[in-house]
């Protein structure tokens, strides 16, 4: 996974918002801490994992719907989809304050919780990302007053939505088949490296058998299973690359024994690894295995 760059704080002079379209996917960032920012985080495309240290599990955020942590508080975030997109909206504590006095109400952070987002946080966010991202003249002070005005009406509204939401009710049926698509992603990520199930299952804030039984039950097959048939596949792929050679398609997918990878080929209905020509689509040789493995197929 790509890192991604954090910084305390992203506020400067007397600005109370600071808005962020960011359209990387595949990314985590290191655990740290805002000093006297609010971030409000609304995902666009895919969904956001939060590590948060006031939660015992990992928070996991959908479109339409946003979280916000307060300053001081550690977390991380990250994403395992190639198009992963979301708005990061940094809001200066003062102005919280002050938009809580106006409202007669406080913001409950004490948990993180998952709040459901209204159409009309949407579209301020919308208006801003879209003000800050125009063609127009960006030195012009007429486009930076109506970026800031953009800012503060999504950062009022990130507040207000913080203050009249209810907690967002999980659909277990939609979660777990989210949770069991970032983890497929997740293996396909790593095939190269040895993970355990100890690894994963903390990865995705789940019991190992909790990972096990839920895997099983979205797949109808084994978290090990999984890994040995994407190896073949990869392998089976790479195989066809021109001077690939047995050790180094093994080496690809993280197996050190070109006789093991042999016995999964047998396993899983392939022919010899050595002088392979299959069914599997050809690539080039300088192609990434990051880019063979995108697509989670199905069992």
């Amino acid at each position: 996974m790509k890192p991604y760059p954090t910084a305390p704080r992203h506020l400067e002079g007397d600005r109370v918002a600071d808005v962020r379209h960011v359209s990387v996917g595949e990314y985590r960032t290191r655990p740290h801490r805002h000093d006297d920012e609010f971030m409000f985080l609304l995902p666009r495309t895919g969904q956001l994992v939060l590590n948060v240290e006031s939660n015992v599990a990992p928070v996991r955020v959908a479109p339409k719907s946003f979280v916000v942590v307060p300053p001081q508080r550690l977390h991380d975030t990250r994403g395992y989809r190639p198009d992963q997109a979301h708005v990061a909206v940094y809001v200066a504590s003062d102005f919280v304050v002050f938009c809580e006095r106006k409202a007669r109400r406080k913001l409950s952070c004490a948990r993180i919780s998952i709040w459901s987002a209204p159409l009309l946080l949407l579209d301020a966010a919308r208006v801003a990302t879209g003000t800050a991202r125009s063609s127009e003249d960006p030195t012009s002070e007429l486009a930076e007053f109506r970026a800031e005005l953009a800012a503060r009406t999504l950062a009022a509204s990130c507040v207000q939505a913080g203050l009249m939401a209810a907690a967002l009710p999980s659909n277990r049926a939609d979660a777990r088949a989210d949770i069991v698509r970032d983890i497929c992603a997740f293996l396909d990520e790593t095939l190269d490296q040895p993970i355990s199930l100890e690894r994963i299952a903390y990865e995705f804030g789940l019991s190992q058998r909790s990972l096990t039984r839920v895997f099983r039950e979205a797949t109808g097959e084994s978290v090990v299973d999984y890994q040995s048939r994407r190896r073949v596949q990869i392998a089976a792929t790479l195989l066809n690359s021109p001077g690939m050679t047995v050790l180094a398609a093994a080496a690809a997918v993280g197996l050190e024994s070109p006789s093991y990878l042999a016995r999964l080929f047998r396993k899983y209905g392939y022919g010899p690894p050595k002088g392979y020509k299959g069914d599997a689509t050809p690539i080039g040789s300088a192609a990434p295995l990051a880019a063979i493995t995108r697509g989670v197929p199905t069992s």
